[in-house]
Order: structure tokens, then sequence, then C-alpha cells
């Protein structure tokens, strides 16, 4: 049972770190896939947001989200200071969806920050932190969609004439194959973009 003092009440990413740790400590670390479930979950986030509703739901989560022009080769960033914590995304769209997933990539390395100082590093040695804050952030954005596969489906089966209906499930299964691609080569579409912005 955790004190009311443990700090959680100020902080929910600790809240949520501590909740983590008491439901996995037996295996610990979870796997990346695991984290991720947990976290967009506990989170509350949906696939297709603005930057406002980003900053809504990272504020409500003791989170304060900004969107500034950063250095070229940097998409974001974090910062932690005591109880306040900062991600800054870069403010020019690189690729569709590219504000999520590094929006996920620094929530992962704040969120490992707080297991570390919990004595919990999830972190695997053999991996580089930016290579596991990239998968998370993939794992994150593909459970979202997951989430909303049954609404999108209902909607699609609720279509009276069968060829229109047949067309909706091909038009969700083509922006769904799309839609993974970006989660997985989302770092080498940035890349693209960001060579077409200079």
């Amino acid at each position: 049972m955790l004190l009311l003092t443990d700090g959680s009440e100020k902080s929910p990413l600790l809240g949520f770190c501590l909740n983590v740790i008491s439901q996995h400590d037996e295996n610990w670390p979870p796997n990346e896939q695991t984290l991720a479930r947990d976290f967009v979950k506990w989170l509350g986030f949906n696939s297709f947001i603005t930057r406002d509703d980003m900053k809504k739901l990272c504020h409500a989560k003791g989170v304060t989200l900004t969107f500034a022009p950063l250095a070229q080769d940097i998409h974001g960033l974090n910062c932690s200071f005591q109880d306040k914590k900062e991600i800054v995304i870069t403010e020019h769209d690189l690729a569709p969806f590219s504000d999520t997933h590094t929006l996920f990539h620094e929530f992962r390395e704040l969120l490992e920050h707080v297991f570390v100082e919990l004595g919990h590093s999830t972190f695997d040695p053999e991996h580089s932190p930016e290579v596991q804050a990239e998968q998370f952030a993939a794992l994150c954005r593909m459970e979202a969609a997951a989430r909303e596969v049954p609404y999108l489906m209902d909607m699609a089966q609720k279509i009276e004439k069968k060829w229109a209906r047949y067309l909706a499930y091909g038009f969700f299964f083509f922006c769904g194959a799309a839609y993974i691609f970006s989660c997985i080569y989302m770092r080498q579409l940035e890349e693209i973009g960001s060579e077409a912005y200079r």
C-alpha cells in the first residue's frame, strides 16, 4: 500500500510509474509493449488529436507541452526539475503524426527518469535509450490506433449499401497500413521532411 505522501498527488507521472512498479515488480522490467499499452490507457490518448488537445492532455498529467523552433536535427526534448516536467516539440510538422510520435518519445525518456529515481530502471543496457524511446513511441501510436478500430469497424458495418460498406473496409485497411508504416518508419519520414524543409 502506497502512502499518501509518496509525492504522486503532485506528480501524476510519478503515480503512473509507482503503479507500473506495483503491477510488474515480480517480473521487472515490463516489456515496451506492455508499458506502451498501460501508458496510452493512462494518458487517455487517441490517434487524431490537435496540438491544443495535446497541450491540455499533457497539462492534465502534470507536463507542460510547448511547440518551438528547434535545431534542424532535434525533433523534441524534455526536461525535469523537481516536480516540474516539460516537453518541447519542434514547431515544424516534419511528417504526418510526427508531433504525436515525438511526444511519446519524449514521454518515454521522462518515464525512465522517474523509474531511475525510484530504483527501477527499465532501459535495456544493450540498447540505446534513443532506440527504446523510438520503439515505445511506435508501440504507443499503434496501441492508440488499435483502441479505435472497433469504433471504425462498427461505423463501417452500419453502412447499408454492401459496395459502400466494402469500400469503407478497404479504405480503413489502406489507412491502417499507411499508419502502421508511419509508426515504424517515422524517423526516416521525418528526415525526408526535414530535407524538404531546408
